[in-house]
């Protein structure tokens, strides 16, 4: 009975241990499942976190990519313009070591930008003038400094343009450098020549047609009275034997020692050299005319005869030896008929052609300095062929020929103009052509075809 009594208790004991034991369990299980519920409340706030994070910097990632882009769009995009310029632009350090080169930069001095950078400008650029000491001051005043129409070679042949160059100082995060700008104004230098050329020619061409108009009345008055010298001395002139009857004066006497002293002879050449004179202003005031207007039949045998005679006067008097030797022939055409054309327009044409003819047969043999003119009918067109034995011209030259400001000559000798002035005149003007054939040391030939009738009228 007491057995069964200890078994009982015993038993009790297990189950009441049992009881708290799994009571234990069940609080220890409820603290784990806080404890885990924290720890997920936290993992999942720190998960929220790291995709905000990630998010944010995800964005921030995005947005430098973007910002990237655009500072390197924007970069070639300034790039583009720089090298667009046509103007050489050439960025540097106060140093002067070059920290930009454009591509009219490397165009003017046959250098990559690759090859100069790092470099100083002198040394990439040496035919700039005191450029490290223009950067200085620059950037020292904190103004541009501008240089303008300086004269510098661009290639060993001693060719030279005129430049203007510009040094802008820059100031950015605490550094400083300089940007120098270089411009070629030889154009417009030349165009500056030409205008001042041109107001003097203008002047020049309003005194001369003043002096040809003075001279023309004296010229009349010589001519006149020569004219009635050579009258009052006749001694068929009834009035004459009238007059010397009374004073018993033999006038075949009086004209045999007239004849005998030369006298008549005297009087024969005052006269021709009063009518050349008379025929020299003619020209110079009709060439100084400059009428725009297109003539309807222009006799062209008269024309060329005109510029023949004003320009072999004109060199003589401004280039006596280059005139000296020199012929000027004129084979016309038969039966050339007349031609709708400016008479002053196509004499200027000719005119330049005679200078540059004469030019280049300047220094050659007497029977090579000849130029010679010719007339032909061609259809409905009339040439003018005006041939030389001179010197020539290479393929080169021959294409540029009639190109503005292109020139063979030296500096001051020629601006480049005429030829392509000529060339305007005959096709533009007149509707016509112009071409010239020539070979080193074997001459030059001109062809200007002007037409018998113009577009307006065969449209009207």
């Amino acid at each position: 009975m007491l057995a069964l009594l200890l078994l009982a208790l015993l038993q009790s004991v297990l189950i009441l241990q049992l009881n708290r034991n799994r009571l234990r369990k069940k609080e220890d299980i409820s603290l784990l499942q806080a404890r885990l519920r924290m720890i997920e409340d936290k993992l999942r706030d720190r998960t929220e976190k790291w995709r905000v994070a990630s998010e944010t910097h995800e964005l921030a990632s995005r947005r430098h990519e973007q910002t990237t882009a655009l500072l390197n769009e924007t970069k070639e995009y300034l790039n583009s313009i720089i090298h667009s310029m046509p103007s050489m632009l050439i960025g540097v350090t106060p140093s002067g070591y070059v920290t930009h080169w454009n591509r009219a930069a490397e165009k003017a001095t046959g250098r990559r930008e690759a090859e100069v950078l790092g470099h100083r400008v002198d040394e990439a650029y040496p035919q700039l003038p005191h450029v490290l000491d223009w950067i200085n001051h620059a950037i020292e005043q904190g103004t541009p400094l501008t240089h303008e129409n300086l004269r510098m070679p661009v290639d060993p042949q001693g060719d030279v343009h005129h430049y203007d160059i510009t040094v802008f100082p820059l100031v950015f995060s605490n550094n400083s450098g300089a940007v120098i700008r270089i411009d070629d104004v030889s154009l417009r230098v030349r165009l500056e020549s030409m205008m001042i050329q041109s107001e003097k020619m203008l002047s020049l061409g309003g005194l001369a047609a003043g002096m040809a108009h003075e001279i023309n009345n004296p010229l009349a008055a010589i001519v006149q009275s020569v004219q009635n010298i050579q009258r009052r001395l006749d001694p068929e002139n009834p009035h004459n034997i009238e007059l010397a009857t009374p004073l018993q004066i033999d006038l075949q006497k009086v004209r045999q020692y007239l004849v005998q002293r030369d006298i008549l002879r005297f009087l024969q050449g005052i006269q021709e050299a009063g009518s050349r004179a008379a025929g020299i202003v003619s020209n110079m005031l009709e060439f100084s005319r400059g009428s725009s207007r297109i003539e309807p039949a222009v006799d062209l045998h008269t024309v060329l005869r005109h510029a023949m005679d004003f320009f072999l006067n004109s060199l003589k008097m401004s280039q006596p030896e280059q005139a000296q030797g020199l012929r000027l022939e004129l084979v016309p055409a038969p039966q050339l008929p007349p031609v709708p054309c400016n008479s002053s327009e196509i004499q200027q044409v000719i005119v330049n052609l005679l200078k540059n003819s004469s030019d280049a047969s300047l220094g050659l043999s007497e029977d090579r300095r000849v130029i010679r003119l010719r007339t032909r009918r061609l259809q409905n067109m009339v040439r003018i062929q005006i041939e030389d034995h001179g010197l020539g011209m290479s393929e080169e030259v021959r294409r540029h020929i009639f190109d503005p400001f292109y020139t063979t000559k030296d500096v001051g000798q020629g601006t480049g103009l005429g030829l392509s002035i000529s060339y305007f005149i005959i096709t533009e003007r007149h509707q016509g052509q112009i071409e010239v054939k020539s070979h080193p040391g074997k001459g030059t030939l001109f062809n200007i075809d002007l037409p018998l009738r113009r577009n307006e009228e065969l449209g009207g």
